[in-house]
């Protein structure tokens, strides 16, 4: 039976709790860490499967966090288990926590799941290395309305704790796919979605490009950019005039001044 209150730092559970913040366990185990109510909503809005919910009321800012354990305490889909303040403060991996933590399933996409209308617009990242720009980028993207979003050869881990929160749980919300260089080439030209490049080094700018047709819009990772094999594929490149010193954006900011872009042409011509 669960233990449904926790009050020392040296059990077993949240020692767990320490341990899944490395990559390695993650993976053993298919779980991942959500924190907070906004992350853990969009978890559950998107049907991942909660195992364990832990709080800490002395930690709740509101009394939605409140009313939020109260709600799946009485559902009894998952255990939902109180720690003292000293043992959520170990478990917990922010600073200022406000005293909701969430173990999930891992959930794997692949290309075959996708479903795409006729004119689909994807983000595609090839070898993204920091959870930071990644959690940006996706909040852009969702905001932009991009169907998917693409990691190719991608490095970092898409369940990392830093991810989660600076996407501000909608990691979960959006559909994402890992995958490897052939299987999406070879994806693409099944397809027929055209590959625009982005590439500090050609003329064509980024509003010059027609994102209302079918389009993957690759960005590269922060310290090398796009491989040559990409460049290579893409039928188009474009770039972000530059007007100071500074040669190129950060991939996060990139990525959101060409996706609002994208958003802007496909409203004018759905006349929204």
């Amino acid at each position: 039976m669960e233990e449904l209150y926790i009050q020392s730092r040296q059990n077993d559970q949240v020692k767990n709790l320490v341990r899944l913040r490395e990559r390695k366990h993650r993976e053993r185990q298919s779980r991942c860490l959500i924190e907070g109510l906004r992350e853990i909503t969009h978890a559950l809005r998107a049907g991942f499967e909660i195992t364990h919910l832990y709080y800490c009321r002395d930690f709740f800012p509101s009394d939605l966090h409140a009313t939020f354990i109260a709600e799946y305490e009485d559902a009894g889909k998952f255990p939902v288990i109180g720690m003292s303040p000293d043992a959520f403060t170990k478990a917990s991996h922010r600073e200022g926590p406000d005293g909701l933590i969430a173990i999930a399933v891992q959930q794997g996409n692949v290309l075959a799941d996708l479903s795409l209308n006729q004119t689909p617009l994807l983000l595609v990242l090839e070898g993204i290395e920091k959870p930071g720009n990644l959690g940006a980028i996706l909040r852009s993207s969702d905001g932009a309305g991009v169907d998917a979003v693409i990691l190719v050869d991608c490095v970092l881990d898409l369940y990392n704790p830093n991810a989660i929160r600076s996407s501000q749980g909608l990691l979960f919300s959006l559909p994402i796919v890992s995958t490897d260089r052939d299987t999406l080439a070879d994806w693409l030209d099944a397809k027929s979605i055209a590959c625009c490049a982005t590439n500090p080094d050609t003329e064509k700018l980024h509003w010059e490009v027609n994102y209302q047709q079918g389009l993957a819009l690759f960005m590269g990772s922060e310290s090398d950019g796009l491989s040559a094999y990409w460049l290579e594929k893409a039928t188009k490149q474009i770039r972000i005039p530059m007007a100071g010193q500074a040669d190129s954006l950060n991939v996060a900011a990139a990525a959101a001044v060409c996706l609002y872009e994208a958003k802007r042409q496909r409203a004018q011509k759905s006349g929204a």
